[in-house]
């Protein structure tokens, strides 16, 4: 099983070498480099050098036996839609997540957003997410709970939410996308319950295509959790085959 969600020294938010991921597991390693415009965090528009990130994993490939796919984590930012387009068009990647980090005004794991209405924060970032499917090529839906990762939800707050919950999760099927397991979100950030229940409702919407991803930045949260990742597979009865690898 792939760790589908991984970040090295071309995110601007982690300093982690691709050697210390390629000795530490013998398998296929792919990179999902951050690509954040507008960031508010660092306030600056946040992109992978593509041209020496490329260069890279050729020198890597020719070191490790051809192990390691290149991949992008596009962060949506509806107001910079045709710049982001712009930078993908002429670049190539073996896997592509989609995720949403910000408002244009804090990333949702800024301080101040713990400091606001929980269910305004929760309702603000599912609309984001689910104007944000569909308006550019991707093979992931990322961290379905990114918006509300600092709080505490409960699964009977979170379904308050259903119904716009399963339009995500039909747009997202109908777009091909697979559903990310976010191991960081479910047991750094404590939302395996939240994801089980989210599980539950893509497999009820006839949902497919699934990916296991760590959100790692460092090696120590590589493939954090996978063991237990797989015995819920096991339980959904999801096969290998319908991971994305």
């Amino acid at each position: 099983m792939r760790d589908n969600h991984l970040h090295t020294y071309f995110s601007y938010d982690s300093d982690q070498d691709f050697e210390a991921y390629l000795e530490a597991y013998p398998g296929e390693v792919v990179t999902t480099e951050h690509f954040d415009l507008s960031n508010p965090y660092t306030k600056q528009d946040d992109i992978p050098d593509y041209q020496a990130y490329s260069q890279k994993i050729a020198e890597l490939n020719s070191r490790y036996g051809n192990r390691i796919k290149r991949g992008i984590e596009i962060g949506y930012y509806a107001p910079r839609e045709a710049d982001i387009l712009s930078y993908l068009s002429d670049k190539s990647y073996d896997l592509k997540l989609l995720s949403v980090h910000h408002n244009g005004v804090n990333d949702y794991l800024d301080e101040e957003v713990a400091e606001r209405d929980k269910d305004l924060v929760i309702q603000e970032y599912l609309d984001l997410l689910e104007a944000a499917i569909g308006r550019v090529e991707a093979d992931v839906l990322a961290h379905f709970d990114y918006g509300f990762r600092l709080f505490d939800v409960t699964v009977a707050e979170l379904q308050v939410y259903e119904a716009q919950l399963r339009r995500i999760f039909q747009k997202m099927i109908a777009h091909d996308l697979a559903f990310e397991l976010n191991s960081k979100s479910m047991y750094l950030y404590h939302h395996e319950a939240l994801y089980l229940y989210a599980l539950d409702l893509v497999l009820d919407l006839g949902g497919r295509r699934f990916s296991l991803g760590s959100d790692g930045h460092q090696l120590n949260h590589f493939r954090l959790q996978f063991e237990r990742l797989a015995d819920i597979l096991d339980s959904r009865h999801i096969s290998e085959e319908q991971l994305l690898h």
